[in-house]
């Protein structure tokens, strides 16, 4: 009894030292905060922050039936550079840069000197790759490469303005190819390589590809559709980055005996006859068919001009301070326009590029051997492109490693959070706690990335927040879709609010049209709502062989094209565009109420229970549903059973609903919001169940219809 009593007077005395320890350190960084002031005053220009704040981003035009917001963006020297060299198409751009930049590095590779075998502590064996340097082809290397490749698929029969469809990773092959392309005029088709073989089939049957492109990797992938895709005649894929061989070759001559397949070191290699005179692209021909990654049902394709490419290219490269010496990681899929973009935009600056995957982006990556540096940890990237899926693990890991050192740790690493987020909203920064509290998260990503941009898909505010103050990195949102060749708004560095995507790129107009059915409306105060959308140059040609929909979705007016985005925007005082809904989200409960899925959605999947979740409503009910896959960690917390029968106990899922309505109150959601019953289940959600798309959004009709009897259980 006595050693009971004293283990809770030592547990007492700890608790109190510990309170006295962080009430110093609330004391001690006031003190700081006086003493530095001015010099941080002098050194930063804190009132630049301030003009930003005060100032328009927009110009408005009130009409009769909508708002029109005007882009106040100035073009900026590139712009003028690429008006005045007559840059209107890609293959134009492409060789601007390669004669201005010449021998400086252009694409990078890393070298994969072996595969091995690596147990890990569980007893499973992984194979790794232990990783080598980066090897470079310069600008120079990158127009002659081209130039043969360009050769080569005349040699093989392609014609201008017939189609190449490329299914590969993301790699310098890829965008050489796409070079090549460009310089005869022929349309690439992109395709997820992680899409359904169904959606693969759709997309190569529909186009009528003569041309497949493909890896290494996803010759298994080719092999599945191709005795289904009649008009592929040839296929050429980039060898296997691991030994330089082609490993699937037999499966696809079995698949389709008539197929001629190469390699593509057999197109560098090969000496071809004289080839018919180029013929170039004109800025109203087709460069891309850019497959999406249905949500809703099969992709569809969209049409992107060359002169979409060029009017985006001439947006984004607005967006921040650019230097010739930064560096980009490549790892997003290329065939997602926001990434093709962020790459020939790095060119353009002669930016150089370092091309990298999931698998090896970091030292804890999935591939990469112990001892062998993560890519971003060896090309010590300055810029690079984010999807909000990766900034939602940083920002769980984040949360969750200070909850498991205890409330100390957890409640002075809170504090620190919120103390620089407060002098970053001043105009500040805090180099001392950058250099010691957020080190350790700031290198997750080397430690040198100066600009990062979300894009792809939307970012929950405390996700944005907290990831942008631990990486001691802006972070910019971008809002745009394949429609509108990815532009349409991106959030200024100076801007420290989140929620918001920005206000109009350069030549991009935003347009708000009232939504009477969801009442929101352009004379709602203080600020106007409605629908988005989204005009300019930039805006795409229409869907590939679905003229219905084309007219649809996509009109013509003032000669101006332009984009119905369907998602609900609010545009606040200073001309900058919130998204607060979506049309095809919306769903009405019995008593009228509305409920946005995708609001929903965005905010509990930051929740450490969840892992993936899928939002459902009744309209005969009066409250929402969801299907949930749980965390396998949190699980435990609930129940000491495994997994697979955890999540059958109804007192689990009754905790699973309590964490979630906690959780979704706490981040601003009403309580008719969260979900009132939940299905958990483990089955894995990727976009070869096709229960999420090749970017990983979800797609709801899949997961309703797979599940449909256990949800009409929950409304029993």
């Amino acid at each position: 009894m006595a050693t009971e009593n004293l283990k809770g007077v030592g547990d007492y005395v700890k608790y109190g030292v510990l309170k006295l320890f962080v009430f110093l350190t609330y004391i001690i960084s006031h003190i700081y905060d006086y003493v530095t002031y001015p010099f941080y005053f002098i050194y930063y220009h804190p009132w630049l922050v301030r003009q930003y704040k005060k100032s328009d981003h927009a110009r408005r035009e009130d009409r009769e039936d909508c708002i029109v917001f005007h882009s106040l963006c100035a073009p900026t020297a590139l712009n003028v550079t690429m008006e005045r060299n007559g840059l209107d198409t890609m293959d134009k751009v492409f060789d601007y840069v390669s004669k201005t930049y010449g021998a400086k590095d252009c694409l990078g590779t890393r070298e994969i000197l072996k595969e091995e075998e690596e147990k890990q502590p569980n007893g499973k064996i992984f194979k790794k790759f232990v990783l080598g340097k980066f090897t470079w082809r310069s600008f120079e290397d990158f127009s002659s490469e081209a130039t043969i490749v360009s050769q080569a698929l005349r040699n093989l029969g392609l014609n201008p303005r017939d189609k190449v469809a490329i299914l590969a990773e993301t790699r310098a092959e890829w965008i050489l190819t796409a070079y090549a392309c460009f310089k005869n005029n022929i349309t690439i088709v992109t395709i997820y390589t992680n899409l359904g073989n169904d959606g693969i089939a759709h997309a190569l049957n529909e186009t009528q590809v003569p041309l497949l492109i493909c890896s290494d990797e996803t010759l298994p992938k080719v092999a599945a559709v191709v005795g289904r895709c009649e008009s592929v005649k040839n296929i050429v894929a980039f060898e296997s980055l691991v030994d330089g061989r082609l490993h699937s070759s037999v499966a696809v001559k079995e698949a389709n005996p008539s197929v001629e397949l190469y390699g593509y070191q057999d197109l560098m290699n090969k000496k071809f006859d004289s080839c018919p005179p180029l013929s170039p692209p004109k800025p109203k021909d087709c460069a891309i068919i850019m497959y999406t990654s249905g949500s809703t049902g099969n992709p569809k394709g969209v049409l992107i001009s060359h002169e979409n490419m060029i009017a985006a290219m001439s947006a984004l490269t607005n967006i921040g301070n650019f230097r010739s010496k930064d560096r980009y990681i490549a790892y997003l899929p290329l065939a997602h326009v926001l990434e093709l973009l962020a790459e020939t935009s790095c060119l353009m600056y002669g930016i150089k590029i370092g091309y990298s995957s999931p698998a090896t982006l970091t030292n804890k990556s999935t591939k990469v051997a112990r001892g062998s540096k993560g890519d971003a940890n060896l090309l010590k990237p300055t810029v690079m492109c984010a999807v909000p899926l990766i900034l939602e693990r940083i920002y769980k890991s984040i949360v969750d490693t200070m909850r498991r050192q205890g409330w100390a740790v957890e409640e002075l690493f809170h504090y620190f959070v919120q103390y620089k987020m407060k002098w970053q909203d001043r105009g500040f920064d805090t180099p001392l706690l950058n250099k010691t509290l957020f080190r350790k998260i700031r290198y997750f990503l080397c430690g040198r990335v100066r600009l990062l941009l979300s894009g792809g898909a939307p970012l929950s505010p405390d996700t944005h927040s907290l990831t942008r103050t631990c990486l001691c990195v802006p972070l910019m949102q971008g809002y745009g879709l394949t429609e509108t060749t990815a532009c349409a708004t991106v959030t200024a560095t100076q801007d420290r609010t989140t929620g918001r995507v920005g206000a109009p790129l350069l030549n991009c107009r935003i347009k708000i049209v009232n939504w009477e059915e969801g009442n929101y409306l352009i004379t709602d105060k203080p600020n106007p709502r409605g629908e988005i959308h989204v005009g300019g140059r930039n805006v795409a040609m229409g869907y590939f062989l679905n003229e219905e929909k084309t007219k649809e979705e996509f009109y013509d007016e003032d000669e101006i094209r332009w984009f119905r985005t369907g998602d609900i925007g609010q545009v606040e005082a200073d001309g900058v565009i919130r998204i607060i809904d979506r049309k095809k989200d919306l769903v009405k409960l019995q008593h009228g109420e509305y409920i946005s899925y995708g609001k929903v959605e965005a905010i509990l999947k930051t929740s450490s229970v969840v892992e993936s979740i899928c939002m459902y409503a009744d309209p005969n009910y009066t409250f929402a549903v969801a299907v949930v896959v749980p965390s396998t960690s949190e699980l435990a917390t609930l129940s000491n059973l495994p997994p697979n029968e955890a999540i059958l106990l109804p007192d689990v899922q009754k905790a699973v609903v309590a964490k979630l309505e906690k959780f979704g109150l706490s981040m601003g959601l009403e309580r008719l919001e969260c979900p009132k019953r939940v299905l958990l289940t483990l089955d894995e959600w990727t976009p070869e169940t096709g229960l999420v798309t090749a970017a990983f959004k979800i797609r709801r009709r899949f997961i309703v219809q797979k599940y449909q009897k256990e949800i009409e259980n929950l409304y029993a």
